[in-house]
């Protein structure tokens, strides 16, 4: 859920900053985008599996591979000094995008993950919560949405 959610929304975010010069936002997606990444990575050698759930109790990079992190920090380096250069941008998007598909690859999965969210929407993100309704139903575990919420007034 964490690459479908937090880093695939990164990306989306990040590109668009791009587009439109947004540099300290791109920055900022970007450090969220690295952070997630790592913590997927570090899954597989005992990393901790929570998005922010315990603030600064929370090692999101002591267990991803140390190539990732060094080129993970490196590419938010980068994205600091975008406001400053943007020159290469475009240049250094491409490395980002190639980078987070190595974390990706490294989840084992063979194919792209679907896409949550996109500039037309939540669609994917809506399609997902059905399915998994059906599933949460059928293994008699508690409704995704709390019943109070769906009640009619």
């Amino acid at each position: 859920m964490i690459t479908l959610v937090i880093i695939q929304g990164s990306l989306e975010d990040i590109a668009g900053g791009v587009r439109a010069g947004q540099w300290r936002m791109v920055a900022a997606q970007t450090r969220q985008l690295v952070l997630a990444s790592l913590q997927v990575s570090g899954l597989e050698f005992g990393g901790e599996p929570f998005w922010q759930e315990n603030g600064g109790a929370l090692d999101q990079i002591s267990c991803a591979p140390e190539p990732l992190r060094v080129q993970g920090f490196a590419l938010v380096h980068e994205a600091n000094e975008l406001a400053s250069d943007p020159s290469g941008a475009d240049s250094w998007l491409a490395r980002l995008e190639e980078w987070a598909g190595l974390v990706q690859r490294g989840l084992g999965v063979d194919e792209n993950l679907p896409e949550l969210r996109s500039p037309q929407g939540m669609f994917g993100g809506l399609r997902l919560v059905r399915g998994w309704t059906e599933t949460v139903d059928s293994l008699g575990l508690p409704p995704l949405l709390p019943s109070d919420w769906t009640k009619p007034l």
